[in-house]
């Protein structure tokens, strides 16, 4: 790696440029594509719209025609959405961070795209890729900073991420810059209070685009705590002004929910369904949750319970009647989203779906379904590595780091991918949703792949 101050800069400058350049490429090969997976982005665009319109927090009581008949595989731009009826309801279902997002961005623009927020996603990943520099310079090598720079600029499950116009990947920018702050209260001994409030802060601000952030700081201060980096007084300290600051910025939200609960025609978030989910796929392969639609029609004709409430007494009958089960099982899941997490990295519509495949071919098998989209498969294998390798690799710079007595670091970094998989292992998680364990992976696989002697790092090595 290049030691002249001069030539770091512009190795730097070229590596930012290839993370833009990779994420460009795919944006220009999937821009259109409705991607599968998030339920709720459709809703965050009429939100947006009618934030815009001066409407407030309120989406369409019938959702207009949002995807293109023709190709039901491609995007429709809010522009061009066809309404159905201009009726419309308070919006609950979800949080609203990324619609207040979209609409900023089409204020600014004047007209309602995608494409706004997708190149502005890609622009965030070029300062994420700069801000993974400095983390990772700032406590190992220049050479382990570049590394990993690098391998966020391949890494695939992100870079599919990151042209979505969906609200997953504002948990990588937040716990990037929570990281930050995490690390001036870990390393050092001045301010801690100061930054620990920014934390709050941006943890607040973090829960109106992903809920699974909220519980993080207090999960901070428990690690502080254990590690003696903070006295306990200190500590119980943090954790009511975490109580206080993170609340009073998830309150609003959270009282809007409320205020509007028992309006019937209003659809509500979930909650025990991600917990009932959570008993239903035991690996992560993938969770084809589309497969329970017609169970729950079924359930809700019959029982005129709503999906939460035939949830929520499923979920609780099963921990009762197989506890044992339901913690071996919570056990495994953990296990997978430590070493096997499933993800894409290209196509991954609807219509070329293994589910959809297996619907319409009821008598073939997975190996028809790969010679049928050969370049799908692909896509499911690059994705699905380039998450399921971090963990061991981030596992294996721990043991180096031991070794070198340098185990609080380690620590400080290994934290944060375990608070993402402890917290959803009672869930389920797919590659998307662990989006915010990059901060603490990264940095650890950038020192751990210094360690190695490419063919490329010593040329004197190799003529002689």
């Amino acid at each position: 790696m290049p030691k002249n101050p001069l030539s770091s800069k512009a190795s730097l400058f070229v590596l930012l440029f290839f993370v833009l350049i990779v994420r460009v490429i795919f944006l220009g090969l999937f821009h259109d594509q409705v991607f599968l997976g998030p339920s709720t982005l459709f809703d965050q665009s009429y939100v947006a719209m009618n934030i815009l319109d001066g409407q407030g927090i309120k989406t369409f009581e019938s959702p207009p025609q949002s995807v293109d008949p023709l190709r039901p595989s491609n995007l429709i731009d809010p522009e061009h959405y066809i309404l159905v009826s201009p009726l419309l309801i308070p919006y609950v279902k979800d949080v609203t961070g990324y619609a207040f997002f979209l609409a900023f961005l089409w204020l600014l623009s004047g007209i309602k795209l995608w494409i706004f927020a997708q190149v502005a996603q890609i622009l965030f990943d070029v300062v994420v890729a700069l801000g993974l520099y400095l983390l990772t310079k700032k406590y190992f090598e220049q050479k382990s900073a570049f590394l990993c720079v690098f391998v966020f600029s391949i890494l695939f499950f992100e870079i599919r991420a990151s042209i979505v116009p969906y609200k997953d990947i504002f948990n990588l920018y937040i716990m990037l810059a929570i990281t930050l702050l995490g690390s001036l209260i870990f390393f050092q001994k001045r301010k801690k209070i100061i930054w620990f409030l920014c934390i709050c802060f941006l943890t607040g601000l973090g829960y109106h685009f992903m809920p699974s952030i909220v519980l993080y700081p207090f999960f901070l201060v428990v690690f502080l705590m254990i590690l003696r980096r903070i006295p306990w007084k200190v500590g119980v300290s943090f954790l009511l002004i975490a109580a206080v600051v993170v609340g009073l910025l998830v309150y609003p939200h959270n009282s809007f929910v409320q205020k509007h609960k028992d309006n019937l025609q209003i659809p509500k978030p979930y909650f025990w369904y991600r917990f009932w989910l959570g008993t239903k796929i035991d690996a992560f392969y993938s969770t084809q949750e589309e497969r329970f639609k017609d169970y729950f029609d079924e359930k809700i004709a019959t029982t005129g319970l709503t999906i939460e409430a035939i949830c929520k007494q499923e979920f609780l009958d099963h921990v009762k009647r197989h506890p044992v089960k339901y913690v071996l099982n919570t056990g495994k899941k953990l296990l997978f989203g430590m070493f096997l997490v499933y993800a894409n990295a290209g196509d991954c519509t609807m219509e070329k779906s293994w589910s959809t495949f297996r619907s319409n071919n009821p008598q073939a098998g997975f190996m028809d379904y790969a010679r049928t989209y050969p370049m799908r498969i692909l896509g499911m294998i690059l994705g699905t590595l380039s998450i399921s390798l971090l963990f061991p690799l981030a596992l294996a710079a721990m043991v180096l780091l031991v070794r070198e007595k340098k185990w609080k670091t380690a620590l400080f970094f290994f934290h944060i991918p375990c608070y993402y998989l402890l917290l959803h292992m009672f869930f389920h998680y797919e590659a998307r949703y662990l989006l915010g364990t990059l901060p603490g992976y990264l940095p650890l696989v950038g020192y751990l792949l210094s360690k190695f002697r490419f063919p490329f790092s010593n040329k004197k090595k190799i003529f002689t």
